[in-house]
Order: C-alpha cells, then sequence, then structure tokens
C-alpha cells in the first residue's frame, strides 16, 4: 500500500494507492489519521513517555520504560491518596480531642 498526503494552506487529503480517499479531505488531522489506522499505528495520549519531565533527552528511550514510569505514577499516585486518607482521618480525631474537655 502506498500511502500520500498533500498539503496546502491548512487543507489536505490522503490519496491510497493513487487515489484520493474522499473522506479525508479537509483538516490534516483527517487524512492523518486514516493513514495511522491504514498502518496500524497504535496512538497513545498519555504523557508517561516524557516521565514528568518537559525536556527531549528525558523522553523515555523504550516502551519499556514507558510502562515502568506509567506504574510508578500509578503507586505513587495511591500512596498520595492513602496518605490524604490517613491525614483526614487524624485531623477528625484531633479535632474530636480538641473538642473534649
Amino acid at each position: 500500500m502506498k500511502l500520500e498526503i498533500h498539503y496546502a494552506q491548512g487543507w489536505a487529503a490522503l490519496y491510497v494507492d493513487g487515489q484520493l480517499d474522499p473522506n479525508t479531505v479537509g483538516d490534516s488531522y483527517h487524512a492523518e489519521e486514516k493513514a495511522f489506522e491504514l498502518l496500524g499505528v497504535k496512538q497513545v495520549q498519555d504523557d508517561a513517555f516524557m516521565r514528568g519531565q518537559i525536556h527531549r533527552d528525558g523522553v523515555a528511550p523504550t516502551l519499556d520504560e514507558v510502562a515502568a514510569y506509567r506504574q510508578a505514577r500509578l503507586d505513587r499516585l495511591r500512596t498520595a491518596a492513602e496518605k490524604r486518607r490517613d491525614a483526614e482521618r487524624l485531623l477528625a480525631e484531633a479535632a474530636e480531642l480538641e473538642g473534649q474537655k
């Protein structure tokens, strides 16, 4: 399969094996999304590949490292939520003790 995307002034069109895919004419993202779909490209909307930073040299070099960061982030978020629940419980206990004479 041969794919070509033609661009002009914000417009785009995808040609598949020399033939226009009429559903892709318009904003370039239509043509790009269809091309990705035809090629089997998995698109992931998650910033885990950035590993909590904003620099090119900090991007995860492998998908295994992306997955490891994502899991570590989930673990940190769970721990933080647990600590917040503990803090709320302790604050309630402290308030109760303060109210007793």
